[in-house]
């Protein structure tokens, strides 16, 4: 199946920087009808802006999504807007990087809050109007942008990987539970993610292992994989070599993974003793 986007209309979170951002320019080029969200209004008007002088469709909604009424007036803005919901796309996310030992709850709360209850309350805000978008054959669906750490644990992200991996969790069930109304409900999983600004991106950046920051996935092979899971309707994505790897060798090899993901905490134990 390949699914059309020229006058799809598409809810993107997060869309002011990074991942998110460049998925809109993406699907704006393919002629979609886009809702872009996040907190920056003056980022989102220039994204708008540049999307509009191209010849794209682009309207923007600031909001922060963790208030329910806000997620409400996102969602209530695309279908008046457009007439009609056909793609949610949750690309919003944050990460805190560190040991569990030094977290505190109020930062796992957080990241659980944007990363996971975020999109699942958008998922059921939108759930009556993608079964609408279905019942006139508009081939609707969500995509959820996960990590590799929702399918493999990784030292010094304890809240990331389990947000990541409460929301692979939902996606595999809604995927069963959507079937029924024509919605497909699809998982890209990338790996670590060159960050246009690495201090917004992460709550903390004190972790006690090696990540190679500088020398992560750029963002926009990630959203190149992205719009392709959308526009060829591929269920589960994994974006990038080290994001394959592990997801491949959860698979063939999960004691090995294991193994590496100790090593790598007693790599770093070892040397500040």
């Amino acid at each position: 199946m390949t699914r059309e986007l020229k006058g799809r209309s598409i809810l993107v979170t997060g869309a002011s920087r990074g991942i998110g951002r460049r998925v809109a320019e993406r699907l704006a080029r393919l002629g979609a009808n886009l809702i872009v969200t996040a907190r920056s209004s003056e980022e989102l008007d220039s994204l708008v802006a540049s999307i509009r002088a191209a010849g794209g469709r682009a309207e923007a909604v600031a909001a922060d999504l963790t208030d329910p009424l806000q997620r409400r007036l996102v969602v209530a803005s695309a279908v008046e807007q457009y007439g009609v919901l056909d793609v949610l796309m949750n690309c919003a996310g944050i990460a805190s990087f560190g040991e569990f030992a030094t977290s505190t709850p109020d930062i796992f709360r957080r990241v659980m809050e944007v990363n996971f209850f975020v999109p699942a309350e958008l998922i059921r805000e939108c759930q009556p109007h993608l079964v609408a978008s279905a019942a006139a054959g508009r081939q609707p669906a969500v995509l959820n942008l996960a990590s590799i750490c929702g399918r493999a644990g990784i030292p010094s992200l304890p809240e990331h990987c389990a947000s990541k991996h409460a929301l692979v969790g939902l996606t595999e069930a809604l995927r069963a539970e959507f079937a029924r109304y024509d919605i497909d409900v699809l998982l890209v999983l990338p790996g670590l993610v060159k960050s246009d600004d690495l201090n917004r991106h992460l709550i903390r950046n004190e972790g006690k292992v090696y990540l190679d920051f500088e020398g992560a996935q750029p963002p926009d092979e990630v959203a190149d994989a992205v719009v392709r899971s959308l526009t060829h309707n591929t269920r589960e994505r994994a974006v990038g070599f080290v994001s394959w790897w592990l997801w491949f060798g959860r698979r063939a090899w999960p004691r090995g993974v294991r193994w590496i993901m100790r090593r790598k905490a007693d790599k770093w134990a070892a040397r500040h003793k």
